[in-house]
């Protein structure tokens, strides 16, 4: 029944999309490691209004993030739009902190990052990774959702417009299990007889108990 493209349209409005939801969160973790790389390195040049809209950035993401990845477990496509939008912002950040900081030097600072210490260019670079891979995640979470989303829609209309039916389906697979089991049922049968009748045939013929008797003795 799991191969069956009805049943697995059926199973959608039950389920939640796990799996879209899980990749947009795991976007916000990496977005979460991106910004305890940069507000670990104190320097002064880093400090201007550019961090404040960092910060309040950061907070936006968090918050829109986290309100899609509740929206496209639920088959709302709508929302893809939204965790896309996400990932082009997190690719456009690449070009902002990490690069032109690292060129203006604002990351040169041996700060400890879980108790490693950094260089300039293991910030670079470690911020750099997690805002690629939280683009990455905010990908694959908005083409997934929207995906199932869509096949979910298209299966809901053929339901309603009654172009397939989910009893009807269910009554099919049944006789088919029902055949296929009276047809194992025989082929155990005639499986079994054809056992016996070899059998029967390879037993060996008793041998003629060839012992003359006293008559045939007498006359012999």
């Amino acid at each position: 029944m799991e191969k069956n493209p009805v049943i697995q349209g059926d199973i959608l409005r039950y389920k939640k999309n796990k799996f879209a939801a899980s990749f947009a969160l795991l976007a916000l973790v990496f977005n979460c490691l991106y910004f305890t790389v940069l507000y670990a390195i104190c320097t002064a040049e880093l400090y201007r209004l550019a961090i404040g809209v960092s910060v309040i950035l950061n907070l936006v993401i968090l918050l829109s993030g986290f309100y899609a990845s509740e929206g496209i477990k639920g088959y709302n496509k709508k929302f893809a739009i939204v965790l896309l939008v996400l990932a082009v912002i997190q690719i456009i950040r690449v070009f902002y902190y990490p690069v032109v900081g690292a060129t203006k030097g604002w990351l040169n600072y041996d700060n400890l990052y879980f108790g490693i210490k950094m260089t300039a260019a293991s910030n670079t670079t470690l911020m750099i990774v997690y805002l690629v891979a939280s683009a990455a995640c905010f990908t694959v979470a908005a083409v997934q959702g929207f995906i199932v989303a869509r096949r979910l829609e298209i299966f809901q209309k053929k339901l309603d417009n009654g172009e397939i039916s989910v009893e009807e389906t269910l009554a099919e697979l049944d006789r088919e299990d029902a055949k296929k089991e009276q047809t194992a049922i025989v082929a155990e049968v005639a499986q079994a007889q054809h056992a016996e009748a070899v059998e029967v045939a390879e037993k060996p013929v008793e041998a003629e108990d060839k012992t003359l008797s006293s008559k045939e003795e007498d006359n012999g």
